[in-house]
């Protein structure tokens, strides 16, 4: 099967995993981008990872600084005050649906591959 486009839901998860992994200390992109896979069991592109970071820039979540003193120009990204109040209120949201959520994966793990399949396949009456 081809792979999906990740949806919005998915970037917003991504999203909260790099405000996550940037609530200690700045990080660089390779660096988050690494941290991310391994926290998400996921394999994200390097372009995927940037647009999400830009796109934190973008709404104030993130900020970036350039260090040239460490490695020529690395640039190194940290979670705002806007970004941590950001992901302290996102985890509210996140409480509130982790019990439909989970519905939702036993629901779809309990069905055969031929169900899947079938649901997928069959136009609706």
């Amino acid at each position: 099967m081809k792979e999906e486009k990740r949806t919005r839901t998915f970037k917003g998860i991504i999203s909260l995993v790099i405000l996550r992994h940037l609530w200690n200390e700045p990080n660089y992109g390779y660096q988050l981008e690494r941290e991310v896979n391994r926290s998400l069991d996921q394999r994200l592109s390097n372009g995927e990872i940037y647009s999400i970071i830009k796109n934190l820039e973008i709404r104030g979540l993130v900020r970036n600084k350039v260090d040239h003193q460490i490695v020529k120009n690395r640039k190194y990204y940290e979670i705002s005050s806007e970004g941590k109040r950001y992901l302290i209120n996102q985890v509210r949201t996140l409480k509130s649906a982790i019990g439909s959520i989970e519905e939702i994966i036993e629901f779809v793990n309990t069905m055969t591959q031929e169900d899947k399949e079938k649901s997928i396949t069959t136009p609706p009456p």
